[in-house]
């Protein structure tokens, strides 16, 4: 009985630190309420023409499509529901891959952010898969003044 015991052990502690992201305290960001990401940036073609234009620079890449656009945020929180999580920490989470976001959702929003052009501020709003690193888009739109 001891080995089952340990062994009900192991599973426990291995399920416990599964859940766990370094860096990040409590669950995987992926467990609880939908994580919803706004984001207000300013769009551009390249990673060099984003840079000094905010405070961070997120990747996007398109379902279906080779375009690939770069947004220099102004603002990234999240919304909605009780996540321990704000806008920054989903952009930590997300740095490390490039692209760091795969754009996705209903084809005229997806088309808004892809055909945007250069120097276009943008708010864009979505559901985040921080684990497929996919945004579903529901709004995308000029930031408020």
């Amino acid at each position: 009985m001891r080995v089952g015991t340990t062994i009900v052990a192991l599973l426990f502690a291995a399920s416990a630190a599964a859940q766990r992201i370094p860096g990040i305290q409590g669950p995987s960001p992926n467990v609880g309420p939908p994580l919803i990401l706004r984001l207000d940036g300013i769009i551009a073609e390249s990673r060099e023409g984003a840079v000094g234009k905010g405070f961070a620079i997120v990747s996007l890449a398109f379902f279906g499509s080779e375009t690939r656009r770069w947004l220099a945020l102004k603002d990234a929180r999240t919304v909605g529901g009780d996540n321990y999580l704000d806008g920054k920490d989903v952009l930590n989470i997300l740095a490390p891959f490039d692209p760091n976001l795969l754009v996705v959702g209903p084809a005229d929003l997806v088309g808004r952010v892809r055909d945007a052009p250069a120097g276009t501020p943008l708010r864009i709003e979505g559901l985040v898969d921080t684990g497929g690193r996919t945004y579903l888009l529901r709004s995308v739109g000029p930031p408020p003044e």
